[in-house]
Parts: C-alpha cells; sequence; structure tokens
C-alpha cells in the first residue's frame, strides 16, 4: 500500500493485500476497480435494486444529455435577403424588459471552462467575415437560419416560420417599440413564448414578432445568450454554453 504507514489502523487488516492499515470496505483503490467493471458490464448481479437503479441514474449522466426526441419538421431559409447584420441592417434593442422564465435548472457552479481552441477553426477558412448562423429546436421543430446577435436586446421571429409551425393562434398581440443604432425605430406586431433545446436544456424564450424583409428566420439576442450564460463566436463560427454534463457546442451552418 502506498499511503503513509503512519497514519494506518494496526487493528485493521486489509484481506488482499494482507497488511494492516485499513479495513477492504475502506480501500479508494478498491472502489475505483469496481466502479470501473460495473460500467464494462460486470458485477451488475451483485447490486441490491437500489444499487442498481443509483447506478443507472448516474451512468445517464455521466454518457451526457439525453438525446431529444425527432423533429416533427425541419424549417429550411423561408424567405430571400441578403445576408444583412440584422433585420435591414439594424440591430434592435428593447426599451421594455423582457419577460423570461427557465423551465430547466440552471447551474450556478460549474467545473468546465468555456475556450475556444484551434479544433473550432476545422472546416473554416480565414478571413470571414461570417454571422454566427446555427440551428435551434424551437418547440418540435428545428428552425435554421437563426442568427446570434449579442447586440440584439431583443430575441426576434418571422411571421411566416409561426405559420409553418401552425402558431398563429398561440400569438399574443403586443405592440412594442424596438430603437435601432441609428434611432430608427420598428415596431412588433405580437409575441409568442416557445420553448428552446439543445444540449439537453429547454429555455422559455419570448419572440417578439416582426414582419420585415431578412434573410434569417430568427434572431436571438441577449436574453437568450445570458440566460444559457453562452458564449457565441462569429470568428470561431460556434457557440458554446454549460449544461450540467458538459460543455455543449453549437456549430454555425
Amino acid at each position: 500500500m502506498r499511503s503513509d504507514p503512519s497514519t494506518r489502523k494496526s487493528n485493521a487488516l486489509y484481506e488482499s493485500h494482507q497488511e494492516r492499515g485499513h479495513k477492504t470496505e475502506d480501500c479508494i483503490a478498491l472502489r475505483q476497480e469496481v466502479v470501473n467493471m460495473l460500467y464494462q458490464g460486470y458485477l451488475k448481479e451483485q447490486l441490491s435494486d437500489r444499487g442498481r437503479a443509483n447506478f443507472s441514474r448516474g451512468r445517464e449522466q455521466h454518457q451526457g444529455p439525453p438525446k431529444p426526441p425527432s423533429p416533427s419538421h425541419t424549417i429550411q431559409m423561408i424567405i430571400g435577403g441578403s445576408d444583412d447584420a440584422s433585420i435591414n441592417s439594424v440591430k434592435f434593442t428593447m426599451t421594455h424588459k423582457l419577460k423570461r422564465s427557465i423551465t430547466h435548472e440552471r447551474y450556478d457552479e460549474f467545473e468546465e471552462s468555456i475556450i475556444f481552441n484551434k479544433s473550432d477553426t476545422h472546416g473554416l477558412v480565414f478571413p470571414h467575415y461570417e454571422a454566427l448562423v446555427i440551428t435551434l429546436r424551437i418547440l418540435d421543430t428545428d428552425v435554421k437560419r437563426i442568427m446570434v446577435d449579442d447586440g440584439s436586446g431583443a430575441c426576434i421571429i418571422h411571421p411566416r416560420v409561426l405559420a409553418q409551425m401552425k402558431l398563429e393562434d398561440k400569438i399574443v398581440p403586443r405592440c412594442i417599440t424596438l430603437t435601432g443604432f441609428n434611432n430608427a425605430v420598428e415596431r412588433t406586431s405580437g409575441e409568442i413564448t416557445l420553448p428552446v433545446l439543445d444540449g439537453g436544456v429547454t429555455l422559455e424564450t419570448t419572440f417578439h414578432i416582426m414582419d420585415q424583409d431578412t434573410a434569417y428566420n430568427a434572431i436571438i439576442g441577449r436574453p437568450w445568450i445570458h440566460a444559457m450564460k453562452a458564449i457565441p463566436s462569429s470568428l470561431y463560427q460556434v457557440i458554446k454554453f454549460p449544461t450540467p454534463w458538459e460543455v455543449f457546442s453549437i456549430r454555425g451552418e
């Protein structure tokens, strides 16, 4: 045994080592070896019902987030237009505080740091000036061409997306004013709160509806980015955020 002899208990016999120092059931190395064997499929018949249930839960967490159900359908790019930085080249900010609620418990503490490194540049050609455009699962639909814009204080969705999702009856009529960088004023026609799922995390997100000609189906702004504790990078074309299992990455389209 590698422990300090002065810390060993002289009256405790470790039968496997045939040495005195600690009891067999207190051996950390043995416990780790048993865990390794369980993950390899051995010794399960030795577990009690409670132990088997605890091991199954631990293994689910060890293997990562549960796989989400398949989408009922997918929305591709639905309207034309150039790849503007935002709607009509205007980044919008809100004059009202957004309402939002989280349906999946977010963790205030997480061990892994969020970093970007050379592995994130795979498939990219530099220099580039692309916006970060991703696909997100909204309700039960994979919606493509969503621009991530941390310069926007609102999450915006085009009404044609909601029409394809058959959610027109869920729209709440509400007109608010959005002001752009150049003080241009635009008004919304309503709002809708929908669950956005990725990386095993579901966030109830309020989208403001604006019928403007744009190359994007939606804009994800700071309300979603900050609530997810996400770090977007248009340079690396990826957005990363912590989950209970690991740091999750969404690659740009």
